[in-house]
């Protein structure tokens, strides 16, 4: 079952809707082409009413209307969009009931279709996209990134490993470079840098653009993964990773793609797992993780 971004956005409707009338509210949100968003299966014998009611539309903006042949009503909200609302107990008046509720959730509703016209518009376009020509990049994150520990926090008192780690933290190693100097596993070091820069103490100075970083197709190995390569893995089987996006970042308003990886990185889904999940590739998966690593809004943790 794929995800629908309406699914969450309907149930909060519908719980709004029981809260007034003990009857059942299935609901269609459809476009003036038959497209719709949301479908409630329950609303099968009552299709044909529905396409007829679009093509033979005779409501204007903000005007509802209910057909004496079945127990619908319907609330056109805006230009191209209509809101059908099914009562499985049939007192279609009660439908009248709804429409503080479907007026004040129009704003959302809108939002969440211009999300996905847009998202449909860039994947219909992306083979319209001019492919970079190929250049020397570095191989992973851990070569560009320079982790600085803020001068306030140099003073402080760490232990001894740690010490080893943050002192070369000074905006000019990269991370690849302390790998290097520092003799601890690699796994260690990614995760005391981790540490200290979800702490605040550790800014990362990146040695080119994120648009650079980006055009260039770095994805999979990040500095904030602190997990060792395939060839220093001390257990056989492979390591999985789970993202977590940080609290203060929740709210945050993202694509419709991007929200569907988003809304499973809660460090209780492995990449492999949202993989399944949104229906999508693990490199597809990386590009989204490996962006907002990138910005600090995402740490992975291990199993």
């Amino acid at each position: 079952m794929t995800f629908n971004p309406f699914d969450n956005l309907v149930k909060e409707i519908k719980t709004k809707m029981k809260s007034i009338i003990a009857d059942t509210p299935y609901l269609a949100i459809l476009d003036l082409n038959g497209k719709y968003y949301y479908y409630d299966k329950q609303l099968d014998a009552q299709k044909d009413i529905i396409e007829d009611f679009y093509k033979n539309l005779n409501i204007n903006i903000g005007q509802y209307s209910l057909p004496i042949s079945a127990p619908l009503g319907f609330f056109r909200i805006s230009e191209n969009i209509l809101v059908a609302i099914y009562l499985e107990k049939g007192q279609s008046g009660n439908i009248l009931l709804f429409q503080g509720i479907v007026k004040n959730y129009t704003p959302k509703i809108n939002e969440y279709i211009e999300n996905i016209v847009q998202m449909e518009e860039i994947e219909k376009n992306a083979h319209k996209i001019i492919k970079l020509k190929k250049r020397e990049i570095p191989k992973s994150l851990e070569e560009i990134q320079c982790p600085l520990l803020r001068q306030q926090y140099k003073d402080k008192k760490y232990a001894y490993n740690e010490g080893l780690v943050l002192k070369l933290c000074d905006g000019e190693k990269t991370i690849a470079e302390i790998i290097k100097q520092v003799k601890l596993p690699k796994a260690e070091i990614l995760s005391i840098i981790n540490t200290y820069k979800d702490k605040g103490w550790i800014e990362i100075i990146t040695t080119i653009s994120e648009d650079e970083l980006y055009k260039s197709k770095i994805i999979g190995k990040t500095y904030i993964s602190a997990t060792p390569d395939i060839s220093e893995k001390e257990n056989e089987g492979d390591i999985e990773l789970y993202p977590i996006l940080l609290e203060k970042y929740i709210d945050k308003k993202f694509s419709f793609e991007e929200g569907q990886v988003i809304q499973f990185c809660d460090g209780k889904h492995s990449i492999k797992q949202i993989a399944e999940l949104t229906k999508k590739s693990e490199t597809e998966i990386l590009d989204v993780i490996n962006k907002y690593q990138l910005k600090g809004w995402i740490h992975i943790e291990t199993e």
